[in-house]
């Protein structure tokens, strides 16, 4: 469980609320997640506090800490939290402390997740420009080469070849063959997608099929 309980907020005398929820987002680029708390590593980002009701916020302290393994590490207080570009993932909290005004206090844990966009190579099979020779029972080979320098996206990319505007998923694949190409002019372009939906697109490539079998198999 994240919470073991609600803070109690004491609003006046004889009387009392409950902070009905707690919940940790990130920002980054303009962009509010909620959900994912997922960051690129090469631009800065916040992690802030969402408290509920909101008139009780200034009514609390917060504590950011990194926990590894038994020990902890408190990183800052306050209710929001500057992650440097490329700062080491340790420097990264995963765990938020809230305290009131009577003392009492709850622990909350969260992941942030450090996530590098895939890349696609621009070396291709076929090239852009290129000319390929045979007609359309002949299976031409489209190959290309995509890489995540993230452990855990390690051979989890999935790919959508495009071909002549027509989307083929293709899954963890890397090459296939094609056939049933009429002579002329034809495109297609690949896209890759991390685990977290992060993606590259290929820039459209042209090739060119000439048949010189006479449409003989």
């Amino acid at each position: 469980m994240l919470f073991a309980g609600c803070l109690d907020i004491p609003d006046k005398p004889n009387t009392e609320s409950q902070l009905e929820s707690i919940d940790v987002v990130v920002l980054q680029a303009g962009k509010e997640d909620s959900t994912l708390l997922k960051i690129r590593p090469n631009d800065s980002s916040e992690v802030r506090v969402v408290v509920y009701p909101r008139q009780y916020r200034k009514q609390l302290s917060f504590q950011w800490s990194r926990v590894i393994g038994d020990s902890s590490y408190v990183l800052g207080e306050g209710s929001e939290y500057t992650i440097a570009p490329n700062t080491d993932r340790d420097k990264i909290p995963n765990e938020l402390q809230v305290m009131d005004e009577a003392g009492n206090s709850l622990k909350k844990d969260f992941e942030i997740f450090v996530n590098m966009e895939p890349i696609l190579s621009s070396t291709t099979i076929p090239a852009n420009e290129d000319t390929l020779y045979g007609n359309t029972h002949t299976a031409f080979l489209f190959k290309w080469k995509s890489y995540d320098n993230d452990s855990f996206d390690d051979g989890k990319l999935e790919h959508t070849l495009i071909i002549d505007g027509v989307y083929h998923p293709v899954g963890r694949l890397t090459e296939i063959r094609q056939s049933g190409f009429n002579e002329g002019q034809h495109s297609f372009q690949v896209i890759v997608f991390d685990t977290f939906g992060d993606s590259d697109t290929l820039a459209p490539m042209t090739f060119y099929v000439v048949d010189t079998l006479g449409g003989m198999q």
